[in-house]
């Protein structure tokens, strides 16, 4: 993990995001580590994280709207989930 990703969690935690959010935001930071992206389904993540896949639409929600990833294909079931580049650094 690189140095600046501490500062990466403290900018979450600075931009009002849940601790769920962050939690799923840090899952999908890793998930995207081997291919480029996050690819896993709602279900997916709502069993990995223990909650609704509801919840998992919000959060991702959450997430693009604050800017820090990016989705393609949303409503295809081989979506893509990306970090914004500005987060990877």
């Amino acid at each position: 993990m690189s140095k600046n990703h501490g500062k990466l969690y403290y900018d979450l935690l600075d931009d009002n995001l849940s601790k769920s959010a962050i939690v799923f935001f840090t899952l999908l930071l890793s998930n995207s580590n081997q291919k480029g992206y996050a690819f896993g389904s709602n279900k997916y993540y709502a069993n990995k994280l223990k909650c609704s896949t509801r919840t998992i639409s919000a959060l991702i929600r959450a997430l693009i709207d604050k800017g820090y990833i990016t989705v393609e294909n949303p409503k295809s079931f081989r979506r893509k989930i990306y970090i914004r580049n500005k987060f990877l650094t």
